[in-house]
């Protein structure tokens, strides 16, 4: 009889903390209560007439009914056919939900936080990411987590990853190349992981590793891979700041690689995302940059300094009158309220492809396996057809 009463006792307990979960909205961004201090980005509630869209910085905290939640997960398909442009998940995250941002066919760039355990199921699938940097401590590539992403260029996957589950990257075709720095090839068995891909370059630590993928049934057919040791980077970069806003200064990246984003000491950001997002603080911040492929071969590093006093604002991407720019099928589509702004297309090369007053409309007939830089006013998105 005791052990009934000390059931029903628990049992009450947690449907009562059950009870307590709630949701609410704090910088354009819903979120629920999962604990006294904790709480997660969730999906717009239904019967809202909102979509998520535009970039957005994930912050730490939020405050809310007289307490500060630290943000520590993302919910199930928070961000699922969003308009979300760009987004930064901070460092307290450590789990992300299946489907989070799932055929959002917007988003273009994600930073992942650093202690995430796991890229879950569909996590990214149909997304427009051209490059994916995973952190250190990911053992597993969930079933179908960057399925259809159909603009995938570069991923780059840490020494923790041990398993890619079925479909992991199932219709990624463009997908060129993967830095994996993995020392043994990770366990792809399951049905159709890379199934209908071909020429793509993986990088792998050493000889060694190219040896040890190459005897893996999956990893050493040649039909669809090609093995290359590591080697050192000589790359450059301009580490150039615009401020984005009154509270983050907006650092461009670029290059199809991963970056670390030292401050001081502290590894705060390991990201291949075109853009990384430091907070304006009271005192000046150094920051440090290092371009690397994640397997400790980092370039030469940039260093900059965010002041308080911050340099004149650039339009923010939550702007009414930013274009979305999505490329599918060898078509590049402009929507937004930007009718006659003038649009340019250049090549990477600089090569210019297009030039004439925007109609909030298609572009076709431009040469297809080619990344290019569309400009719609002070828009500038990197897209590949």
């Amino acid at each position: 009889m005791k052990h009934i009463y000390k059931l029903l006792t628990l049992l009450a307990a947690t449907a009562a903390l059950g009870a307590q979960a709630d949701t609410f909205m704090a910088g354009g961004l819903y979120y629920q209560t999962t604990g006294t201090s904790q709480a997660a980005v969730a999906p717009v509630p239904r019967g809202v007439n909102q979509v998520y869209s535009g970039r957005y910085i994930i912050p730490e905290q939020v405050y809310y009914n007289g307490a500060n939640y630290s943000v520590t997960s993302i919910a199930d398909s928070a961000f699922c056919h969003s308009l979300a442009t760009e987004v930064q998940v901070p460092n307290t995250v450590t789990a992300i939900g299946n489907y989070a941002f799932a055929y959002d066919e917007a988003l273009t760039s994600v930073t992942l936080p650093l202690k995430l355990q796991k890229v879950s199921t569909a996590m990214l699938a149909g997304t427009s990411l051209v490059n994916i940097a995973v952190p250190e401590g990911v053992a597993t590539i969930g079933e179908w987590a960057f399925q259809s992403a159909s603009l995938l260029h570069t991923a780059l996957l840490p020494s923790t990853t041990t398993k890619i589950e079925a479909y992991g990257f199932n219709n990624c075709h463009s997908l060129a190349e993967i830095y994996c720095a993995a020392p043994t090839p990770p366990n792809a068995t399951g049905w159709a992981i890379f199934s209908g891909l071909s020429g793509i370059d993986v990088i792998v630590p050493d000889d060694d590793a190219v040896k040890a993928y190459g005897q893996d049934a999956v990893w050493g057919n040649d039909s669809t891979f090609t093995l290359y040791p590591n080697e050192d980077l000589s790359v450059t970069m301009s580490g150039e700041l615009e401020q984005a806003d009154d509270h983050y200064m907006r650092l461009d990246l670029g290059n199809n690689l991963a970056y670390k984003i030292y401050k001081g000491d502290e590894l705060v950001a390991y990201t291949a995302a075109d853009h990384y997002y430091i907070p304006i603080e009271s005192q000046p911040v150094q920051y440090t940059v290092y371009p690397t492929t994640g397997m400790g071969n980092d370039a030469d590093p940039v260093t900059v300094t965010v002041q308080p006093t911050a340099v004149p604002a650039i339009a923010s991407d939550n702007d009414e009158w930013t274009p979305v720019i999505l490329a599918r099928d060898g078509v590049i589509y402009i929507t937004g309220d930007n009718h006659g702004t003038w649009t340019r297309i250049y090549d990477c090369y600089g090569q210019l492809y297009y030039e004439r007053p925007s109609n909030d409309g298609e572009i076709e007939n431009l040469p297809r396996n080619k990344v290019y830089i569309v400009i719609v006013g002070k828009t500038v998105k990197k897209v590949m057809l």
